[in-house]
């Protein structure tokens, strides 16, 4: 019965250590992490085949394409994001009548994210990308900027993804919620935020061996667990207030 509840079972319940959330994970729950995994990196095929559509002929239709593929991730990644907080309270995770079920319930919020999402990279990267297409090497301040908002797309989004399964709150309260939490949870941003820019990297650069390891070892589950365990009690105490989708 837990894993239908909104909030641990119990008042003293108390999440794991990060080691135990792994060890967890891995041991008890491995094949659910590799599913999860698995249904996470077929939602990005959709966008995947647009940036190398991009790439291989310049067609700006492609990034239209990119940006509403969105709209296929981001009920994926909620209902990811979901399993991740489940398993950190050893609640029992099933694919159908979990990962699945989440998914479908925030089909319409999680859509909005993911096309939001993927516009706002598209923004960000997009005079990096003119830049290397005109030949032209990236100035110092170029990549400092893209850096930092990156940082910040990164944390936020994983902040919106948090807050769009955890409550029943409206779009617009979630995404001014993810703009506060960047400066009211600190430390965190950042640790959470490099978790992910970490990982966007090793698509980057080694996508063949990165996008594969992703699905054979859960990777983005397991990475969910570790950055909510860094951001999750803060974001839970700061948000403690928030009841029947209203929102300060």
């Amino acid at each position: 019965m837990g894993y239908f509840q909104k909030d641990p079972p119990r008042e003293d319940a108390r999440p794991l250590g990060p080691g135990g959330r792994w060890l967890q994970a891995v041991t008890g729950h491995f094949c659910f992490v590799v599913c999860a995994g698995l249904l996470a990196g077929l939602s990005l095929v959709p966008g995947v085949l647009c940036v190398y559509g991009f790439i291989s002929t310049g067609a700006l239709v492609f990034v239209l394409g990119w940006i509403l593929a969105g709209a296929a991730a981001g009920p994926v990644w909620a209902g990811v994001q979901r399993a991740a907080w489940e398993l950190q309270f050893g609640h029992p995770c099933y694919l159908y009548r979990g990962l699945l079920r989440w998914t479908r319930e925030n089909l319409r919020q999680g859509a909005a994210l993911g096309v939001l999402g993927a516009g706002l990279w598209t923004l960000l990267l997009s005079p990096a990308i003119l830049t290397l297409l005109g030949g032209a090497p990236m100035p110092v301040w170029l990549v400092v900027c893209l850096g930092l908002g990156a940082l910040v797309l990164a944390s936020a989004g994983s902040y919106a993804f948090y807050q769009a399964v955890r409550w029943e709150l409206k779009l617009r309260a979630v995404l001014v919620n993810s703009l506060l939490l960047l400066f009211a949870a600190g430390g965190r941003t950042l640790l959470a935020g490099g978790l992910w820019l970490a990982l966007l990297a090793g698509l980057l650069l080694w996508y063949p061996v990165v996008f594969p390891l992703c699905v054979v070892t859960g990777l983005p589950v397991l990475l969910s667990i570790t950055a909510q365990a860094f951001y999750a009690p803060r974001v839970d105490a700061l948000l403690a207030g928030q009841e029947d989708g209203e929102a300060e």
